[in-house]
């Protein structure tokens, strides 16, 4: 039993340095996964549209870029389509094509008449860049042809940019919540193994002690069985004696 007591002493030794090892590395992890997501925040905050000339379905022609930190290209199409709906617009993709056409999209604050928007899906090392190309109907908006136009359409990319950014944040959130959820679990079932841990111990001190009472009394049992059997022997050899003179 105290080789028993001593294997378990060690067992929970060596559990509770291998678990502050591994703590000591996922701490430091954990506080640099904090820093980055404050700075990539911060980043995420700035939604800054840049107008660019490059070529698409229709030639080569302005358009605006936004960069959609920790978005992906799916969830980002996904996300346009929702923008179209509430533009009362039609949405034509194709999984074959980075471009997604939104037909007839009404936008007062850029034009009285619907807009024609393309829109390109490219995706980049910190989330998706979305390349998108305006036209009022037979002219594409540019800052220096169409200056109204262009602001009141980086405007609402801007806008939407944004209503992405925390969609990404709120379901990161979730996503945190849920790992906390778990840790939580595990600190619990670390508790109650350290509870089952402790009862352990104590029956196993209980047996000692009950053992080590028993070990007296064993003692002190054999000591009367010693007595017996000496007695007994005088017994026998009284009845062999008493056998003996009836020969």
């Amino acid at each position: 039993m105290a080789l028993d007591l001593y294997y378990l002493n060690y067992s929970n030794s060596k559990y509770e340095k291998d678990n502050k090892m591994r703590n000591v590395v996922r701490i430091p992890l954990l506080l640099a996964a904090i820093f980055f997501s404050a700075i990539a925040v911060k980043a995420q905050n700035t939604f800054t549209v840049n107008e660019v000339r490059q070529f698409m379905s229709k030639g080569e022609q302005n358009g605006m870029e936004i960069i959609l930190a920790g978005s992906t290209p799916e969830d980002t199409k996904d996300a346009l389509e929702k923008w179209a709906k509430k533009m009362k617009a039609k949405v034509v993709s194709s999984k074959k094509s980075p471009e997604v056409f939104i037909d007839n999209a009404q936008v007062p604050t850029v034009s009285a008449n619907t807009v024609d928007m393309y829109v390109i899906v490219t995706q980049v090392d910190n989330g998706t860049k979305l390349t998108i190309f305006t036209d009022l109907g037979g002219a594409f908006i540019s800052s220096s042809a169409y200056s109204t136009q262009y602001a009141g359409m980086e405007a609402l990319i801007r806008k939407f940019a944004k209503d992405r950014a925390i969609d990404v944040v709120e379901a990161q959130l979730k996503s945190e919540e849920k790992i906390l959820k778990t840790i939580n679990g595990d600190l619990k079932d670390l508790v109650e193994k350290k509870q089952d841990y402790i009862k352990e111990i104590e029956k196993a001190k209980a047996l000692i002690q009950q053992r080590e009472q028993d070990i007296i009394k064993n003692d002190a049992d054999q000591a009367a069985k010693q007595q017996q059997i000496s007695l007994q022997q005088q017994i026998i050899e009284t009845v062999k004696t008493k056998r003996a003179s009836l020969n």
